[in-house]
């Protein structure tokens, strides 16, 4: 029976349509992905004008903004080289093959970018095209937008934390250095190769090991791409190992030369001999500066929290494998000093409460010195 037959006399009663939506995530994905400094491309195989009004909704191209969107027909009429020329022009990608995916990864690549893809097309599958693998340096299992931004978020969380335990472990150990040879060349004996063996063991072990499992900074996602040529220097890093190492070197002599000037013994309190009198100063003054190099390292693993941002809004004690390690150095650091016994081992003195006060306070100002450069540079627009 023919159509003409049957299609006759008919009562309309109203249409049926589909729709094939996007994900919940994407749109928040996609605000995300802008904000983080990446920019999303829409790749699908509909109609020039779905494709331009989905991209809208989802916020990756304006309301109305069609010299936004290329068609595969159109890409075709382009040579390798003029599209090279456009690509950044295009936003969304409508009625395209498998093949022009590896053109668009191509161009963009050539521009020096770094390019993700993924998808959930019948052309993508739930592993990509082999064309669009093949033209990948990496390969989500997950087909989701929002897993890249996931990735990119825990990507530069491990970076970053890296920075941080690079940055504390190179001022410290900076510092270290330069309060032994500033000390040699002053002729003073200030520390120990006991004494920096053991600070080594208790500042460097738990806190560099709790900053790299510090949680993501709240800002992380809203900081522009590092860049390709970028290092674990970068960002301001090496020129804060040098100032925060010169610092805590600087604050190190400063206690010990006061101490030497200033001792809490002498002759008028004391009825030792002058060589012993002479042996009890020195002690003090070697103990305090051990005290102080050690803590103050234990202070300043806050700092390094964050490069650029106060530590009061990072968070002070979110990460407690971190709180737990500041505590269990302190703990150490503090036993070779107070616990009975120790004291030969390690060559040092009991200090007064006025000795640890001078100690605790001058460790604790490398908290405000970096605090108030950390202010300045984010003036600078650094950080930001």
């Amino acid at each position: 029976m023919s159509s003409e037959l049957v299609e006759k006399d008919l009562t309309f009663a109203g249409l049926v349509g589909m729709i094939d939506p996007e994900r919940k995530e994407a749109a928040d994905a996609v605000k995300v992905a802008k904000e983080a400094g990446i920019r999303p491309i829409m790749i699908t195989g509909d109609h020039r004008d779905t494709a331009e009004a989905i991209a809208a909704r989802l916020g990756i191209i304006k309301e109305g903004d069609d010299d936004a969107v290329i068609t595969g027909a159109e890409l075709n009429e382009l040579s390798d080289e003029k599209f090279a020329q456009v690509v950044g022009h295009y936003s969304v990608y409508a009625r395209v093959s498998p093949e022009h995916k590896v053109r668009i990864v191509k161009a963009w690549q050539q521009e020096g970018k770094v390019v993700a893809m993924t998808g959930d097309g019948v052309n993508d599958g739930i592993t990509g095209t082999e064309v669009s693998k093949g033209a990948s340096d990496m390969v989500l299992a997950d087909d989701n937008f929002s897993t890249i931004i996931v990735a990119v978020e825990e990507g530069r969380k491990v970076f970053s934390n890296i920075q941080k335990t690079i940055q504390y472990l190179l001022s410290a150990n900076l510092g270290e250095v330069l309060t032994l040879f500033i000390a040699t060349m002053l002729n003073w004996d200030t520390l120990l190769p006991v004494h920096l063996l053991w600070i080594n063991l208790v500042t460097d072990t738990f806190p560099a090991i709790a900053l790299g499992v510090e949680p993501a900074e709240r800002d992380v996602m809203s900081h522009e791409p590092r860049g390709k040529k970028s290092n674990f220097f970068s960002g301001g890093v090496l020129s804060s190992v040098v100032y925060q190492g010169i610092t805590q070197g600087a604050l190190t002599l400063i206690v010990y030369k006061m101490s030497i000037m200033f001792p809490a013994h002498t002759a008028a309190n004391t009825n030792l001999s002058a060589q012993a009198l002479y042996d009890l100063q020195h002690g003090d003054a070697l103990t305090m500066a051990f005290a102080t190099l050690g803590l103050i390292q234990l202070f300043h693993a806050f700092n390094v929290k964050s490069i650029y941002q106060s530590i009061f809004k990072v968070g002070l004690f979110r990460n407690k494998s971190f709180n737990y390690g500041i505590l269990v150095s302190f703990l150490l650091l503090a036993a070779t000093i107070v616990i009975p016994g120790f004291n030969d081992l390690f060559s040092v003195t009991h200090l007064d409460a006025y000795q640890w006060a001078i100690v605790a306070g001058t460790s604790f100002a490398i908290i405000p010195i970096v605090e108030i450069v950390k202010f300045f540079q984010r003036k600078a627009g650094k950080g930001a």
